[in-house]
């Protein structure tokens, strides 16, 4: 890799090869415990002062006032110069900065004319480079690195192009590594049994799910409970270990969601089981339309394993599969269609039938936040009779006070069903959302 970033940054002519010198990145190379005291280059040689230099090559800008009457007050005060490097790197304009140069993330977002300028200031060549090591590597400079470098910038590279070097080096990435083991990963809801959460697009794993499924938006304005159930489901079953290759799927009142064609590209047999009645060609996407039985490629929102998914005309209430002959069963706002409570309890019955013990029954359905019963949600006692079936168990406890915590519009579903963000919807005087489940089902059923 080192040889790949000096041969686009050195200016041809050089005298040798970029990998000919390995000063950088070497396994055996020590250095200095990050809490050390800056070396005196550092503090003497910078025509710019000690803060400065580190700015400089650390964050490639200069402080401002406030910064640099902080850190100047800290040093006069005792703290050892190391810990302020430690707190530069750890910051998150330095790791947008490590991203961006190791290619993985957007441009760094600085002039380079501006920061050749900055860096014009840090002395000669050799002290720039002795600088550059003790502020990023967190030693001092060795005699082979420290030749290799200054005959590089004598040859004409950019100071800019050391530094990126430097921590684009295995060195610097285990020094960094040791620093901030978990830097950049931020607080994430990972609940599964809950009401539809919005938090859920917080979650860079989750969104990810989501944007893989080709087939609704992602950003928050967009944020829709059709959207959450597609890929709660995923992400729980992801977390719940239960996406295999061998793993033998079934979905009732499938429609032709884009989870059928994610997940057959991912277990063994995905079975997708509806009605297909023409009532239902004009709800979302057309979920009902029969055509899918004939021609399921027409429906698919990317490349999928064909042999892997078959669709099957089917009442939910009554499956015509033997019992315990899938890993993963699962439903999303189907069940509520299929006849009232005493419907959707068979529709759950007949799933835990066909249900392999200890396999994952995933169910979404409509859940009443307020106001009077609806023909086609359920009131939170009814939810309680639907997953308290006999042999199943949640595999968490449901966190049922989403919604108390955000502050938010319900859709009007008469009067405009397409309308975002969609987590809450209002039919008449009831207001529902989405409920997610994962239930278990016990491994000694028979």
């Amino acid at each position: 890799m080192r040889g790949r970033w000096l041969r686009r940054w050195w200016t041809p002519g050089a005298n040798t090869e970029p990998d000919a010198h390995p000063y950088v990145g070497a396994a055996a190379q020590a250095r200095t415990p990050a809490a050390a005291p800056a070396p005196a280059s550092v503090q003497a040689r910078s025509s710019l002062g000690p803060v400065d230099a580190a700015f400089w090559i650390l964050l490639l800008r200069a402080p401002d006032d406030r910064e640099r009457a902080d850190r100047k007050r800290a040093l006069d005060a005792g703290q050892p110069f190391g810990a302020f490097l430690d707190a530069v790197l750890a910051s998150p304009e330095f790791r947008l900065i490590y991203e961006a140069q190791a290619g993985r993330g957007d441009r760094i977002g600085r002039k380079p004319h501006e920061t050749d300028s900055g860096l014009a200031a840090l002395g000669s060549d050799r002290e720039f480079v002795e600088q550059a090591y003790q502020c990023l590597l967190g030693r001092e400079v060795d005699e082979g690195g420290r030749d290799y470098y200054v005959a590089r910038l004598a040859d004409g590279g950019p100071r800019r192009h050391v530094l990126a070097a430097l921590v684009q080096s295995d060195e610097f990435d285990r020094r960094f590594r040791e620093a901030c083991p978990e830097i950049g990963v931020l607080p994430r809801d990972v609940q599964l049994c809950e009401l539809a959460n919005p938090a859920k697009w917080d979650n860079p794993e989750w969104t990810s799910l989501l944007a893989s499924l080709k087939s609704m938006p992602v950003d928050l304005m967009s944020m829709h409970r059709k959207g959450y159930e597609f890929a709660q489901l995923l992400f729980g079953l992801g977390r719940l270990g239960r996406i295999t290759a061998g793993a033998r799927v079934l979905s009732v009142g499938a429609g032709h969601e884009a989870p059928l064609y994610w997940l057959a590209n991912r277990t063994g047999l995905v079975v997708a089981t509806d009605m297909y009645d023409r009532s239902w060609r004009d709800a979302w996407a057309g979920e009902g339309d029969e055509r899918v039985l004939a021609r399921p490629a027409d429906y698919a929102p990317f490349a999928y394993r064909e042999d892997a998914l078959v669709f099957l005309k089917m009442d939910g209430r009554r499956l015509a599969f033997r019992p315990a002959t899938f890993d993963i069963v699962y439903s999303l706002s189907s069940i509520e269609h299929f006849g009232g409570l005493s419907g959707a309890i068979d529709a759950m019955d007949e799933m835990a039938r066909v249900l392999k013990p200890g396999g994952i029954l995933a169910l979404a359905t409509e859940y009443c936040l307020s106001g009077p019963p609806h023909h086609e949600a359920f009131q939170p006692a009814e939810v309680a009779q639907l997953i308290n079936r006999p042999g199943l168990r949640l595999v968490e406890p449901l966190d049922d006070r989403v919604h108390a915590r955000y502050e938010m519009a319900a859709v009007d579903i008469r009067r405009n069903p397409y309308q975002t963000p969609h987590m809450a919807v209002r039919d008449g005087n009831t207001v529902f959302t989405s409920v997610m489940v994962f239930l278990e089902r016990g491994r000694h059923e028979s």
